[in-house]
């Protein structure tokens, strides 16, 4: 009777991952900001600021795009 319960548990095991499926996974959260005192001032060539804002710019595109897509699906 174990057999039985244990081919049980795997049919289960197998369905789990379908339930799974249809939940669409979160994206990462987006690029930290940076502290007041992270940027020295002195106008580096790649700021943080600068390094932030082409983060902040390639994160809209690739996780706010796909949400809009799948909206208006």
């Amino acid at each position: 009777m174990e057999t039985n319960a244990n081919q049980v548990s795997i049919k289960q095991e197998k369905e789990e991952p379908k339930q799974e499926s249809k939940e669409l996974p979160q994206p990462p959260p987006p690029p930290e900001k940076p502290e007041p005192g992270d940027c020295c001032g002195s106008g580096c060539v790649r700021c943080v600021w600068d390094v932030y804002y082409e983060e902040l710019e390639a994160y809209d595109k690739l996780y706010k795009t796909d949400s809009t897509n799948t909206k208006s699906n």
